[in-house]
C-alpha cells in the first residue's frame, strides 16, 4: 500500500460523510424576535460576516428566553 492508495482511502471518507442539510429560510431560529434563518443569511451577507457577535447585535439573540443561543450548535452550520 503507498500513499496514494491512502489518500484516495481519505477522499472516499470524505465523499461519505453526510453534508450538513441546510434549513430552509422560513425556519424560526429566535421565536421571541421573530428572527429567522433568511433574516440571517440576508444579513450576514450583507454585513459580510457570520458569527455569534454579528447575529445578537443585529438581531437581539439571546435576550429573550436564550433558547435559540443554547441551540446555537444544532443551526449555526446550517445556515450557510
Amino acid at each position: 500500500m503507498d500513499k496514494e492508495f491512502f489518500s484516495q482511502i481519505d477522499r472516499v471518507e470524505e465523499l461519505l460523510t453526510p453534508q450538513a442539510e441546510k434549513l430552509d429560510d422560513e425556519v424560526l431560529i429566535c421565536e421571541c424576535f421573530c428572527v429567522s434563518v433568511g433574516d440571517i443569511r440576508e444579513a450576514c451577507k450583507e454585513l459580510g460576516a457570520f458569527d455569534l457577535k454579528t447575529v445578537q447585535d443585529n438581531f437581539s439573540l439571546g435576550l429573550g428566553c436564550q433558547s435559540c443561543i443554547k441551540q446555537i450548535d444544532s443551526w449555526a452550520h446550517k445556515i450557510f
